[in-house]
């Protein structure tokens, strides 16, 4: 856990709300500074020179979660990435072979882990890295990371299928990912209440740029499944996911 670093002060950056609020309960030490955000601030990296990054399952998204981090930090900045041989973390050498002079330290048990040096500052552009597609008269806007970037999920679609126009009143979309299913929804029947959360504020950034986008209405809120959620809907819509990272996960689902 980053928390037990032996360090004098340490931030700790998540984009996923249920590792925020876990590790602030968790959490005792009282020089770990946690918060939960897309993006860090210049303020927030001020005066810190060592960044520890845990990889993911894709690299797109990584690409772009590393060029928006490093875009912060100064020359000489020091970058620890740690990830497993499957996930591809050792794209990291190419993606920013530029910017970082990288040496692999140790590996062990299928993981590896890998240090460099920023000899080159990063420009970071958010548009760059948003995918569009187009869905009937709509378009669904959507960020690495986020389910469905790459392409439209089958499965979404199968669902969007047996939306109808008889659905009114208020609507909840657990786990709302790009916004496709809202969108779905909103294509038959327009006047329904939508309100969208997700776990991911990536997700939350593409629901609300989907909405824009199309110039529909909708409430979207970081919840973890139902932890920020206080009130009655006549409809719940959900794709959930079935994995977290390369690892099959139904604790979602379950919940």
């Amino acid at each position: 856990m980053p928390n037990l670093l032996l360090t004098i002060k340490t931030k700790i950056h998540f984009q996923k709300y249920s590792f925020h609020i876990n590790l602030k309960k968790q959490d005792k030490n009282k020089h770990t500074n946690v918060s939960s955000s897309l993006f860090i601030s210049r303020e927030q990296t001020k005066n810190y020179n060592t960044i520890i990054y845990y990889w993911p399952k894709d690299k797109s998204e990584a690409e772009f979660q590393l060029t928006h981090l490093l875009s912060f930090f100064t020359i000489n900045t020091e970058i620890f990435i740690v990830g497993e041989n499957v996930s591809g973390v050792k794209h990291a050498l190419l993606i920013l072979k530029e910017h970082v002079i990288f040496k692999k330290i140790d590996n062990a048990k299928h993981c590896i882990l890998i240090f460099g040096i920023l000899i080159k500052n990063i420009k970071f552009t958010l548009n760059k890295h948003f995918k569009i597609h187009a869905w009937k008269n709509f378009f669904i806007k959507s960020l690495p990371g986020v389910f469905g970037h790459k392409k439209l999920d089958i499965g979404s679609q199968l669902l969007a299928s047996t939306f109808s126009k008889k659905t009114n009143g208020s609507v909840l979309d657990v786990g709302c990912g790009s916004g496709f299913l809202s969108i779905s929804l909103l294509h038959y029947s327009p006047y329904a209440n939508l309100t969208l959360i997700d776990n991911s504020i990536f997700a939350l950034t593409c629901s609300k740029s989907t909405l824009n986008i199309n110039k529909l209405d909708g409430r979207v809120i970081l919840s973890d499944v139902y932890s920020n959620i206080f009130e009655r809907f006549d409809l719940i819509i959900s794709n959930p996911p079935f994995h977290e990272d390369l690892k099959k996960n139904f604790n979602i689902t379950k919940k």
